[in-house]
């Protein structure tokens, strides 16, 4: 995959890293550069760059900022350079690793970035993937600033790859900076990189917001990472426990979808039914204190959760990690425990800890303080909702769980830059509360193996428990070819369904093949002994079929 984006190039974005001349808040480090941030700014250096805002070319306020920031930080960082669209007029392959990460000295650093005209094209994708290897973004923690004028124009998408680059690394994050006077709307797309790559995105529309946006940058990818919750070993994502108390949801958007043979438009249903998902009859007894230092020395610190304000204590579900806060040598945070109990209580000597909540996809980091002798209750707000999933036919069948599968994407909103919205879940399971984000959602339902497709938004509501019963136009269809009507079916068949345009919708082989297709009018194609049969059909709703394609 990276080897062939390599190849190409995307839509028009500069990549540059900037800082202000500011006081930087202290950075813990060691003498040891392996134990100092490592940092690669990727610099677009698209001909675009030469563009002015207010009487000063792009590439020279880039310049400036940093010129700035490299001297304010020297000695501070190991910094690397990426550059791309500087050496060729066209060409998605113009990119280079102008400096490696090190400790650069300032003047040098700032010599190389003078030096770079820009000239060419923009392969943003690709310049991700370059400066992360450069960066051995999968032995290392690593952080990329991209600062980008427009947007990539080599055909990949980079929304995608910073995906991909972040589960692939060991603790790696994108920061894109978006630098246009213009296009500032239009540049908001590019967001999805560091959605994607769990930084953070800016944008300026001159030299001062430039340098503002660089120093957030830089002042992000120093201070220590997050924990990740990967790493925790948390819960599944998809647990049969239910809610706290939550009421039946009662609002909920019908999706929409083309109307081809593919995809059917069919509404989402809530039923009539208000019962209320009970919380477990026997209560959850806190945890036991546990030793963590000597008799008289620690601190009860008591936690838990609700899912909203003034909502009832969360009494399942829940996983608690605590950490010191503070990196060791080896860049990591040190665990302290973890409790699966709703409401533990940790014996913690004074000191500043960081505690981590997971409640299914629902996930909170907060900082606290334990000062001696002071007891701490410390309560979680999760603004948390529940979503039960379900199918049924048009005529009320419902659908088995092992025929249909979910998939969960977050709303529209939160769209790339080429229309694609962020995953937040494959293969939900059917008929189990699933806890997230309130907030609006896609539910993409799949039921077989064709093209029975349905997609509907739906809405979580905090403290509520929504059930969504997706509706499906669709029935099964057995295929049988034979050599007069009602004869035994052929084996050594090759099958391929195709809808009234021509388009495959399904290729399988054997005798007699079954698949679930939505409602419409398909051809068949039956090819045996080296000759081809056809026939056509029609799908409705809920109505199996056999079709039987005769040899004539």
């Amino acid at each position: 995959m990276f080897r062939s984006v390599l190849r190409r190039c995307l839509a028009p974005a500069l990549i540059i890293l900037t800082s202000l001349q500011v006081t930087w808040a202290p950075v813990a480090s060691a003498q040891d550069a392996d134990t100092k941030p490592n940092i690669i700014l990727i610099l677009d250096s698209s001909r675009s760059m030469w563009g002015q805002i207010k009487g000063v070319n792009k590439v020279v306020s880039t310049r400036n900022v940093i010129g700035s920031i490299v001297r304010e930080l020297e000695g501070r960082l190991n910094l690397g350079l990426v550059s791309y669209g500087h050496r060729q007029s066209t060409g998605c392959g113009d990119i280079e690793v102008m400096l490696n990460p090190g400790q650069h000295k300032a003047a040098s650093f700032i010599k190389v970035v003078n030096g770079i005209k820009p000239k060419g094209s923009t392969p943003i994708a690709a310049a991700l993937i370059k400066a992360a290897n450069a960066g051995h973004y999968k032995e290392r923690q690593l952080s990329l600033i991209l600062i980008a004028d427009g947007m990539d124009n080599c055909n990949t998408n980079p929304c995608d790859i910073a995906s991909e680059l972040k589960s692939g690394g060991k603790d790696l994050t994108i920061h894109t900076i978006a630098f246009d006077a213009k296009q500032k709307k239009k540049l908001t797309a590019l967001s999805c990189i560091s959605d994607n790559g769990g930084g953070i995105f800016t944008s300026a529309t001159n030299e001062v917001e430039l340098a503002a946006s660089v120093k957030e940058a830089f002042e992000v990818a120093m201070k220590p990472p997050m924990p990740k919750f990967e790493a925790m070993k948390p819960q599944p994502v998809a647990s049969a426990a239910p809610l706290p108390p939550m009421t039946t949801g009662d609002r909920l958007t019908t999706g929409s979808v083309s109307q081809t043979p593919s995809e059917k438009t069919t509404p989402v249903s809530t039923p009539k039914s208000t019962e209320t998902a009970q919380a477990p009859a026997t209560p959850v007894k806190p945890s036991p204190q546990r030793a963590l230092a000597k008799s008289g020395d620690s601190v009860p610190v008591t936690l838990s959760a609700r899912t909203v304000e003034d909502g009832a204590i969360i009494k399942s579900g829940l996983v608690w990690w605590i950490y010191k806060n503070a990196k060791t040598k080896d860049g990591k945070y040190q665990l302290v425990d973890t409790f699966q109990e709703a409401t533990p209580t940790a014996a913690l000597p004074p000191g500043s800890y960081r505690i981590a909540a997971a409640y299914g996809k629902v996930n909170l980091i907060k900082d606290i303080d334990v000062i001696s002798g002071q007891a701490l209750q410390e309560s979680y707000i999760l603004n948390a909702g529940g979503l039960r999933l379900g199918a049924v036919t048009l005529n009320g069948t419902t659908i088995p769980p092992n025929s249909v599968r979910y998939d969960l994407y977050a709303d529209e909103s939160e769209s790339d830059q080429f229309g694609k919205r962020k995953i937040v879940l494959r293969d939900a399971k059917p008929g189990v509360v699933l806890r997230l984000n309130a907030g609006a959602y896609q539910v993409v339902s799949t039921y077989g193996d064709a093209n029975a497709i349905v997609r509907a938004d739906v809405t979580v509501e905090p403290g509520r428990l929504t059930d969504a019963t997706i509706n499906h136009s669709a029935a099964k269809v057995t295929l049988k070819l034979v050599n007069q009507p009602g004869g035994e079916a052929l084996a050594d068949t090759q099958w391929n369904i195709l809808t009234t345009g021509g388009d495959i919708v399904k290729e399988s082989a054997g005798a007699l093949p079954s698949h679930i297709l939505a409602a419409g009018n398909y051809s068949v194609l039956a090819r045996h002994g080296g000759k081809n049969y056809t026939r056509e059909f029609v799908i409705d709703p809920g109505e199996t079929k056999q079709i039987e394609v005769v040899i004539q």
